[in-house]
């Protein structure tokens, strides 16, 4: 499937049973929250009586894991691989516009797409007046990202509709003239 099927780095490079640990979020693809580590069972026994942020937090309440089983399920099944087909299309649509308005978009081969603009204080500012138009898109600065790369963080879903997309990229092209990002 590769990376635009949605399964990952490992999957997309035909590295299975050769990657002895596999970490990944739950926060983006699946809509939940938090994060997973996959490996050896000694692996899992050593993380379990030695990782601090294992060790100093609690289990997912159940809600959270029947959000994460429910997600997973709709994944794979055909409704999942339509919807995997829509988020990419979404995500070439989106990414294509960005560029020809004149955004940098860094390196991302994801549907989240930075769009970098330099000053973290600008990048602030960025979001808030995207915000104050009714597009939320959270900024990120140092030192989450290296000093003078600061960006504001965009994501498309399988959801979007080609409209409410068009209508996110008139508000940052807007937006972003008023802040000279663009010009």
């Amino acid at each position: 499937m590769g990376l635009d099927g949605g399964r990952g780095t490992v999957d997309h490079f035909g590295m299975h049973s050769r990657v002895d640990v596999q970490v990944g979020t739950l926060s983006k693809a699946v809509g939940s929250l938090g994060g997973y580590v996959g490996g050896s069972r000694d692996l899992i026994e050593f993380l379990y009586h030695r990782a601090r942020p294992f060790l100093f937090s609690t289990s997912h309440p159940p809600s959270v894991t029947a959000t994460c089983q429910a997600a997973f399920t709709l994944l794979d099944s055909p409704d999942g691989e339509k919807l995997i087909k829509k988020l990419w299309a979404n995500t070439k649509f989106f990414k294509k516009r960005l560029k020809k308005l004149g955004f940098n978009t860094g390196m991302s081969e994801t549907p989240i797409t930075p769009i970098i603009v330099g000053e973290a204080a600008l990048a602030h500012e960025f979001s808030r007046q995207l915000f104050d138009e009714g597009l939320f898109a959270q900024s990120i600065g140092y030192p989450t990202v290296a000093k003078d790369k600061a960006r504001i963080r965009t994501i498309v879903t399988a959801t979007h509709k080609r409209k409410d997309l068009e209508a996110a990229l008139d508000i940052l092209d807007r937006v972003a003239h008023r802040l000279g990002i663009i010009h």
